[in-house]
Parts: C-alpha cells; sequence; structure tokens
C-alpha cells in the first residue's frame, strides 16, 4: 500500500515538474491537475449494497421481498467517489493534442472505510490528437464508443445512474472524423474503433474470461452522431464474439452484438432526453445488469435485453436546476437452464433531484430514488433511497 501511494505522489510531482519546466520554442504543452472531493450521505428503507458499503448500488442489487436480512433501514457517509485527474493539451504542427489521468476511491476492495484507505481505481487514462482536416485518433481507457458519453446523460447525485443505460469505461482504440454540416446545421461526427472485449467467467476455473482472456477478437464499434445546438442525436453499433474455454481447452461461441440510439433536445431552460438499447450478450457494455451470456451443456447462449430511460432537467437558476429521470431494462424471458426461476428479469428505476451550485467550487445535490425489480418467476422487491451529497471541485 505504501509503495502504491509513494508512485502516485511521484506521479503527481513529475506532472507539476513538467508543467513548471520551460518549454521549447514554439511548444505549447499544458498540464493541469483538476477533480472534485465528494461527501455521500444516503438513507434507504432496505439494505441493497453489495456487502462493502458502497453508496448508490444499480438498481440490480435491490434485494427480493421477504429477504429478512435485508428487511432493515440504514444510512451510509462515504466519500469514495473523489476524484483527482491529470490533464494535458498541447498543439503540434496543427494537430491538437489532449489527454487524462483520472482515478477515484470508488471500489469494493481496500481496507475497512472507517480507520482505514480504499484501494486507488484507474477511471481513465487516454491520449488524443485532432488534426485541422477534422480527423481524430484516441487510445487508452475512456467511454465505450458504443456509451453515449456526451448525450442524454443526466446530472445526477447517484454514481451509478438510471435502469436500462450503458455504462463502461474501455480499453481501446479510436478513429473518427468530424465535419460541419454549414448553414447552421452542428456538425456530423463518424467515430469507429476496437475496444477490449470480455465476458463473466463460464469455463475453466483457469482462463478469466471477464478478463478478455480467451476472446480471439476484439470489440468492433461505431457511431454516427449529429450534434447541433438545439438537438443532439446518435445512433451506435457494437459486434463481437462471446468465447469460452471449457474445461480440457475445448472452446464454445456465440456472436454477440447492440445496438443504441439517444436523442437530446435543448429548450432553454428545459433540456429533454431519451435513449434506448438492445444488447444480445453484451452485458459488460450495458452496466451489467444481467448475464451476458450462460452455458447449457456446453453451448454458450447469449442474453438478450433491452433497456431505455428518458426524462428532463429544468434549470430554475445559473446555478440551480431539478431532473427527473425513468428508467427500464428487461431481460428476454429464457426459460432454458440458467437463467430462470429467482434470476432477476426486469429493472425499474426512477431519480428525482435537485442540484445547487455556491461558493462557485461547491455543490450541494439531493435526490430521492426508487428502484424496483422482479424476477422470471414473478417474485419481487423494491427500495426507497433519499440520496444527498456535497462537491467541492478544484
Amino acid at each position: 500500500m505504501r509503495t502504491k501511494w509513494m508512485l502516485v505522489g511521484l506521479a503527481l510531482l513529475f506532472g507539476a515538474v513538467v508543467a513548471a519546466m520551460p518549454a521549447p520554442a514554439g511548444a505549447e504543452l499544458k498540464v493541469g491537475i483538476s477533480g472534485y472531493i465528494k461527501l455521500d450521505v444516503q438513507y434507504s428503507d432496505k439494505i441493497i449494497t453489495d456487502g462493502a458499503g458502497l453508496p448508490s448500488p444499480s438498481p440490480a442489487s435491490t434485494r427480493l421481498d421477504g429477504d429478512r436480512d435485508a428487511d432493515n433501514s440504514q444510512t451510509i457517509l462515504d466519500a469514495r467517489e473523489t476524484r483527482v485527474r491529470v490533464t494535458f493539451t498541447d498543439e503540434v504542427m496543427g494537430v491538437k493534442m489532449s489527454g487524462r489521468v483520472e482515478t477515484d476511491f470508488f471500489t469494493t476492495d481496500g481496507s475497512a472505510g472507517t480507520s482505514n484507505s480504499r484501494h486507488l481505481r484507474l477511471r481513465h487514462a487516454f491520449a488524443r490528437g485532432d488534426h485541422p482536416s477534422g480527423f481524430f485518433l484516441l487510445a487508452g481507457q475512456y467511454w465505450s464508443i458504443f456509451m453515449n458519453s456526451d448525450i442524454a446523460q443526466p446530472d445526477l447525485v447517484d454514481f451509478n445512474g438510471p435502469a436500462g443505460q450503458i455504462f463502461a469505461r474501455q480499453p481501446q482504440l479510436r478513429v473518427g472524423w468530424k465535419s460541419a454540416l454549414g448553414g447552421g446545421m452542428g456538425d456530423l461526427v463518424l467515430e469507429a474503433g476496437a475496444e477490449k472485449h470480455s465476458l463473466e467467467n463460464l469455463g475453466s476455473a483457469t482462463v478469466a474470461e471477464n478478463q478478455g482472456e480467451g476472446q480471439d477478437i476484439p470489440l468492433f464499434v461505431g457511431k454516427l452522431s449529429w450534434l447541433h445546438s438545439i438537438f443532439q442525436g446518435e445512433v451506435a453499433g457494437a459486434a463481437g464474439n462471446n468465447r469460452v474455454i471449457l474445461t480440457g481447452g475445448r472452446d464454445q461461441d456465440e456472436t454477440a452484438w447492440g445496438i443504441q440510439v439517444s436523442a437530446q433536445l435543448n429548450l432553454d431552460p428545459v433540456t429533454l432526453m431519451a435513449h434506448y438499447q438492445h444488447g444480445d450478450g453484451l452485458s459488460r457494455l450495458l452496466n451489467g445488469d444481467f448475464p451476458g451470456a450462460f452455458l447449457v451443456g456446453s453451448e454458450v447462449r447469449n442474453v438478450e435485453a433491452d433497456g431505455w430511460y428518458a426524462g428532463a432537467s429544468l434549470k430554475l437558476t445559473k446555478d440551480t436546476s431539478m431532473t427527473a429521470l425513468y428508467g427500464w431494462h428487461e431481460a428476454d424471458r429464457i426459460t432454458s437452464a440458467g437463467f430462470t426461476g429467482s434470476n432477476q428479469a426486469r429493472h425499474q428505476s426512477v431519480h428525482v433531484n435537485l442540484l445547487q451550485k455556491f461558493w462557485q467550487r461547491w455543490q450541494a445535490g439531493l435526490e430521492y430514488r426508487r428502484f424496483w425489480v422482479d424476477t422470471f418467476d414473478r417474485q419481487e422487491g423494491d427500495v426507497n433511497i433519499v440520496h444527498g451529497a456535497l462537491w467541492f471541485f478544484f
């Protein structure tokens, strides 16, 4: 642990030294450190965490009715979402360079949260180059191309977000092209790339499919976006191969694919947003709400799921906003062995919050959430959550 913090300290010191060094003639390298400190205070009328005391659990964490161990209220105070990022910008021969290394502590591993620390976690680590022609290149770990990271992403107190969302950071190589449409019609953006592909472990105990082992091809993703000051929309697709290495070296596979459509309408002071997704064996990208696949004998069978969310945000003042959102995610009613009975089949969520900025660098938020889940054999569960938070941005 001490070695890890020494390395983190050296990295930050190196960034500060580089930023302070005199730059060569013509160079414009700029290095900055930013982030925020966040304190979460969450009350729920049922225990729904994963055993590590994390606030902002996914709707899938909701316990079923009748679970006596969970039928108790709880209040959690936590600061693990605190983030630190190092960013850089530069321009070389007309090519704009940028990049980011970002970390937080939002993990379930590490020491007890009361007297010791949690482990540092890598969120983003990427570099990007933008050519004057509109061509750009990105390499590293960043939001998946498949994710609607810039469109229909509401401001929530909840770290995890609604049911029916895409939420994935992926190691990737991305290329793209951005072009102005002219006539005030906004910009058109084309993106494509290869990303790490992974699957929950289904086969041999010595092959970690959840770390990408045994996957013979990466996940291929493409996206088309239209970006206008009033309307933004995008459509994306992903395709890969779910490959499982069974004990003894035999392998089985099934084609995995998905599509998503997202849109946002800015009618100041109101913003409307909507998102839809379909995934076939791509649970890793779809917030891990359901298994990506399962084995029937030695045959791999993908889990199909459809999800969506919709909502609106209202800017009450320059520093005050209110957001309301409903999310829904459901797996196909598969009756084959391995995914039936008491397995969760549907998740729903409601989010209503109020955010207030003050003192330039501070923000406070209060959010009400309600989660529902039900299973293939018609069991149900629900939970009510009140979540407050304070941010200090630096």
